[in-house]
């Protein structure tokens, strides 16, 4: 049933934040004999977030929000202080992350207690080096709703809590939207996250939305070879520019740019007609610091009888591509 929910009216991080420390707050056993359903549901929150099996008891949890700027924090039976940082549309900065920790660790160096660091991230990310490395664990969408589809489908519709209820649909939904790619031919901003997200797995590289002065894209860039010649340093890699795969190169002096792009520009159309398929890419971009040299001339994304991606010919295609790269660098090295 379509319903009016909260949590797209409510669309900010503190809306997220609120829920999050509200349903550890229903983790503690006081509120056990309140609502059994919901308290229960929040027990399975709090052992996944701590990663603690169904033996461990949870006895007291306290909760808030914005200790020492950090959005959410739990403690749990004096056993465990978990950081929670809550994160939406936007990404890590300013390595906010390592100071949270350091801050919690020195509220605590005299206590035996574990200090549990939480990245919470509904949406898919194209990086998350910088947070593994301050020591994040990342908490997933699909962790998420899979507690909540438990208590969903375990509480009785009378009893269904309406906060819990519509977070689910709300999560629910953005699940959807973010695997629409699988269904649908024409792709939104989600989409296209998910599909980025998905391929990233098997080709590797990372993605983000770039900014410029045309509207800005999502793109994906791999393949990163690094090459001197005749002390003159450049990079070159491939990036997907949603639909379009582009041959990019990166200088890192700006009076070589020109010669380094014309030089790599001729390296990759002699190889393209050796390897047969310089009728496959045409001249693209102009001349700067990361700039384009050339351009498949199709998509690069394979699909189906029914005109929906074909997710494995479409990785199958983009290997064949850094196949082709590879050929590239070794005629660089000759």
């Amino acid at each position: 049933m379509d319903r009016p929910n909260i949590f797209k009216i409510a669309t900010s991080e503190l809306s997220q934040d609120a829920l999050i420390t509200w349903l550890l707050k229903w983790a503690d056993s006081e509120y056990s004999p309140v609502d059994r359903k919901l308290h229960s549901c929040a027990v399975k929150f709090v052992r996944s977030l701590i990663r603690e099996t169904e033996d461990y008891d949870i006895k007291n949890v306290k909760a808030g929000r914005q200790w020492n700027n950090i959005d959410v924090w739990a403690k749990v039976n004096d056993d465990y202080f978990i950081v929670i940082e809550d994160k939406k549309g936007t990404k890590e900065h300013s390595g906010q992350l390592k100071k949270y920790a350091e801050r919690a660790k020195k509220h605590y160096e005299n206590e035996n207690i574990n200090i549990v660091l939480v990245y919470f991230k509904m949406e898919p990310q194209g990086n998350y080096s910088n947070i593994k490395g301050a020591g994040f664990s990342i908490f997933t969408r699909e962790e998420m709703l899979s507690i909540l589809k438990q208590y969903y489908e375990d509480t009785d519709n009378d009893n269904k809590n309406d906060i819990l209820t519509d977070y689910y649909f709300y999560l629910k939904e953005l699940d959807e939207k973010i695997k629409s790619f699988e269904t649908t031919e024409k792709w939104g901003w989600y989409a296209w996250k998910g599909f980025f997200e998905t391929i990233q797995k098997e080709i590797g590289g990372e993605w983000d939305y770039v900014p410029n002065p045309s509207g800005g894209f999502l793109g994906l860039w791999w393949n990163w070879n690094y090459k001197n010649l005749d002390g003159k340093e450049f990079q070159f890699y491939l990036q997907l520019e949603y639909g379009k795969l582009i041959f990019k190169l990166y200088v890192y002096k700006y009076e070589y740019r020109r010669e380094l792009r014309d030089y790599y520009r001729r390296k990759l159309f002699t190889v393209a007609k050796a390897d047969g398929i310089k009728d496959k890419i045409h001249k693209y971009g102009r001349i700067g610091q990361y700039m384009g040299v050339a351009k498949l001339k199709d998509d690069y994304r394979v699909k189906n009888e029914n005109g929906l991606i074909d997710i494995a010919s479409t990785i199958e295609n983009l290997r064949k591509m850094k196949r082709f790269i590879s050929l590239v660098a070794s005629e660089i090295e000759k």
